[in-house]
C-alpha cells in the first residue's frame, strides 16, 4: 500500500506542477482573440442600438436578437424550404443596405443557403409572419464584404416578412 501511494504521488506531482504553471487563458483581460473581441464589441453595439431605439428584443443562444412582430400560421419553414420573403437590410446606423422591393425567393434558393441569422429567425415564424432581427456579423456575412453593398463585419438590422414557403 505504501509503495502504491508513493507511485501515485510521484506520478501526480509532476502533473500538478505542470498544470499549476500553465498560463490561464482567462487570466488577462487582453487574452481575447480577434473573434472573441469582435463578438463582445458587436454585442455591446447591438445592446446600445436596442436601448437607443427603445426596442424589446429576445436573444437567441446563437447571438441573434429578434422580435416576432407577427407570428404567421402555425407551420414553420425548415432549412430545406424555399422561402418567399420581402425584406430590408440596414446597418446599426440605420443606413439601408439593400431590400427586396417586392417578394423574392432568391431564384429558388433553400433557406439553408441563406445567412445563418435568417436560417434561425425565419424558422421562428410561419407563413404571413414578420420578424425584426439584429444579426451579428458572425451570423451574417462575417469578415467578407458583399460587393460594395455590405462591408465586412457588418451587423445587419433586418425586417423580414415570410410571404410563403415550399
Amino acid at each position: 500500500m505504501n509503495a502504491f501511494l508513493r507511485a501515485t504521488f510521484c506520478f501526480l506531482l509532476p502533473v500538478f506542477l505542470l498544470t499549476a504553471c500553465a498560463k490561464n487563458e482567462y487570466s488577462d483581460a487582453d487574452a481575447f482573440s480577434g473573434v472573441e473581441r469582435t463578438i463582445l464589441e458587436q454585442d455591446s453595439l447591438i445592446q446600445g442600438y436596442i436601448s437607443d431605439h427603445n426596442l424589446t428584443m429576445e436573444h437567441d443562444f446563437s447571438g441573434l436578437y429578434f422580435n416576432i412582430e407577427e407570428p404567421g400560421d402555425s407551420i414553420h419553414p425548415t432549412l430545406n424550404s424555399v422561402v418567399t420573403i420581402n425584406y430590408t437590410r440596414a446597418n446599426l446606423n440605420d443606413s439601408l443596405l439593400d431590400a427586396s422591393f417586392g417578394d423574392t425567393d432568391f431564384d429558388g434558393r433553400a433557406l439553408k443557403d441563406h445567412i445563418v441569422g435568417w436560417q434561425i429567425g425565419l424558422q421562428k415564424i410561419g407563413k404571413g409572419g414578420k420578424i425584426f432581427m439584429i444579426i451579428p456579423s458572425r451570423l451574417a456575412f462575417g469578415n467578407m464584404a458583399v460587393g460594395n453593398i455590405i462591408p465586412a463585419n457588418t451587423v445587419l438590422v433586418c425586417n423580414v416578412e415570410l410571404i410563403d414557403f415550399k
